[in-house]
């Protein structure tokens, strides 16, 4: 059966969709999370080498890596936060396994929390709430081949691609975790140099599509 989420509501009073149940009354997944600025530099960097050796064992190219931690003021007060990024060469591969690298960045962080005694059922809504952008590359991505959902409806598409995603980093955790650690040190990889750490092969850059 499909896991239909949780609907909520944002401070703004927009509507929430998510698969993990929000806490009452939140203010943003910064404060949710609560976490200090090594701590979440730490989990973003889990999150990236997530995506990062999803993408070496899908056949994807890796330009590079890199995670900026952030004290961001908001209306509720400062909060600790980071951003990340890993740069992908052109897309040459089928998209369930695109879908399922998009999957692995916040599937990576979860289980990096439960690790380290971390997680609880409102950090785990945080750090889905932290993947938004994964989720809205997903969206994009479904909408072609099943055009004219609302996106709730390509929500639970793609969180079917959440057990893929816990399947392949459970046969590479150790992959994630030395990339991770070596990413929370330097901030930023290479392609080359994560796929090293990560002890893969970087994926060659596909050449241009011929028309």
């Amino acid at each position: 059966m499909m896991h239909t989420g949780f609907l909520g509501t944002a401070p703004d009073g927009s509507t929430t969709h998510s698969f993990h149940a929000e806490p009452p009354g939140w203010c943003c997944a910064n404060h949710i999370l609560g976490l200090p600025l090594e701590t979440v530099r730490i989990g973003a960097a889990a999150h990236e080498a997530g995506h990062l050796v999803a993408d070496l064992v899908v056949g994807i190219h890796v330009t590079d890596v890199k995670i900026t931690p952030l004290v961001v003021d908001l209306v509720c007060g400062q909060a600790f936060g980071a951003s990340g990024v890993t740069q992908i060469g052109r897309l040459n591969v089928g998209r369930n396994d695109y879908l399922t690298m998009l999957a692995a960045g916040e599937q990576a962080e979860q289980r990096w929390l439960q690790e380290a005694g971390l997680w609880t059922p409102a950090r785990s809504w945080a750090v889905e709430r932290g993947a938004l952008d994964d989720v809205a590359k997903a969206i994009e991505k479904l909408r072609e081949q099943h055009p004219g959902l609302v996106d709730d409806g390509y929500r639970q598409l793609f969180w079917r691609y959440r057990d893929h995603a816990a399947a392949l980093l459970d046969a590479h955790w150790n992959r994630v975790l030395n990339v991770a650690e070596r990413l929370a040190v330097s901030g930023y990889l290479t392609g080359d140099e994560a796929a090293l750490y990560a002890n893969l092969p970087n994926p060659p850059e596909p050449g241009p599509a011929s028309g």
